[in-house]
C-alpha cells in the first residue's frame, strides 16, 4: 500500500529534478552558477549569466513539477476508478 502511494509524489519530483539538471547542463555557466550565487560575490556578466541560468532552471522545473503532478493525479484517479469498477464486477 505504501509503495503505491510513493510514486504519486516521487515521479513529479524526479521529473522536476531532471528538468532542472537538463537546463543547467545546457545553459552556461551550468552547475557552477549554484555555487556562484550561493557563496560567491560575483559581479557583471558572470553574475547575470548565473542568475539567468538558475532562474530559467527553477522556472522550468516548477512548470514540469506542476504538469507532471497533474498528470500523475489524473492517472491515479483513472486507475482508481478502473480498479473499483473491476472489483465491482
Amino acid at each position: 500500500m505504501v509503495a503505491q502511494a510513493v510514486w504519486r509524489w516521487l515521479v513529479p519530483l524526479l521529473a522536476a529534478a531532471a528538468v532542472f539538471s537538463a537546463v543547467l547542463l545546457t545553459t552556461p555557466p551550468g552547475f557552477a552558477s549554484i555555487a556562484d550565487v550561493l557563496f560567491g560575490s560575483i559581479r557583471g556578466p558572470n553574475a547575470e549569466a548565473a542568475a539567468y541560468a538558475l532562474g530559467a532552471a527553477a522556472g522550468l522545473a516548477l512548470a514540469a513539477l506542476l504538469v507532471v503532478a497533474a498528470l500523475v493525479a489524473a492517472a491515479h484517479a483513472v486507475l482508481g476508478a478502473w480498479s473499483r469498477r473491476r472489483r465491482a464486477n
